[in-house]
């Protein structure tokens, strides 16, 4: 069986015999690349960045124990950013997010059920953010829209929406049992009311008044710490404690972010010569 001939100098042979039509491949590809990425849309991409804070710092007795005031790191753990991965997560918020923005106009849904055009945007809209998690304890909220400033509202509304969950989570568990403590308290003032009134309408033995009136200055006692603790709940609830940190807010892009087009042409130029190389050499593989 006789060998094939297939050598180095053969095949540049071949590709300059054929050098001409390689290149008008190449020309014909990157004119119809150059035209299909003037027609594609531009697309603009904003980031907000935070950190969590510390979910101690809401605690009341960090403000009242001078004690373990310094042993309060202001910044949260990894744990603290997986929470604020999961509110932002949340079908809630993006729900927020395409009510607030309009995006169901911005998507083009033409849907006649509201539920259903509500459904698609959320789905569309998961696919234009992006959460992030660093290496260096942050948190991204990256946002991908044909709108530059639509791109930098969207990361900034979401940044602010999941930071004032986490609030109002602590302040509705104070103010819960703030209520708790004022409800204790009315009781016991109508008790000590009621002791008073007692004492006065009747005429007790030394014996029976005593008990009565050890039993209202316990009563006052006990009044006393509930009041000390329900102004601190009360603090506590003024205390307005972060619960993340916004390193930067989102901006306006200063150019697009896809498509590159220089990228894309590169690319383009590469593949297309190569390509015509190979129907050459294989056209003249004998």
């Amino acid at each position: 069986m006789q060998p094939t001939n297939f050598n180095l100098v053969t095949i540049i042979t071949i590709l300059k015999k054929h050098l001409q039509q390689i290149i008008a491949l190449v020309s014909v590809c990157l004119i119809v690349t150059t035209v299909v990425l003037f027609l594609l849309p531009k697309y603009y991409r904003s980031a907000a960045i935070v950190v969590a804070a510390n979910p101690a710092l809401a605690d009341k007795a960090r403000m009242f124990n001078t004690n373990i005031q310094g042993l309060y790191s202001s910044f949260g753990s990894g744990d603290d950013l997986d929470r604020i991965d999961g509110l932002a997560n949340l079908d809630t918020t993006f729900k927020l997010l395409v009510k607030q923005f309009n995006l169901i106009k911005y998507y083009k849904l033409k849907e006649k059920d509201s539920a259903l055009a509500l459904r698609k945007a959320v789905l569309l809209l998961r696919e234009d953010i992006d959460l992030q998690k660093t290496d260096l304890s942050q948190f991204k909220f990256i946002v991908t829209t044909k709108n530059k400033n639509l791109s930098a509202n969207i990361a900034n509304k979401m940044v602010l929406h999941v930071k004032t969950m986490v609030e109002n989570i602590w302040q509705k568990n104070y103010q819960s049992s703030l209520e708790k403590i004022t409800t204790a308290i009315t009781e016991l003032e109508t008790e000590v009311d009621d002791i008073n009134s007692t004492l006065k309408s009747i005429d007790f033995t030394q014996s029976t008044s005593l008990t009565y009136t050890n039993k209202r200055q316990a009563l006052l006692q006990q009044l006393q710490q509930y009041y000390i603790v329900a102004n601190e709940f009360k603090l506590a609830i003024n205390n307005h404690a972060p619960a993340l940190y916004i390193i930067e807010n989102a901006s306006p892009a200063a150019k697009h972010y896809k498509p590159k087009k220089l990228d894309v042409l590169i690319a383009t130029l590469l593949i297309s010569f190569l390509f015509g190389c190979l129907v050459v050499l294989v056209k003249n593989r004998k």
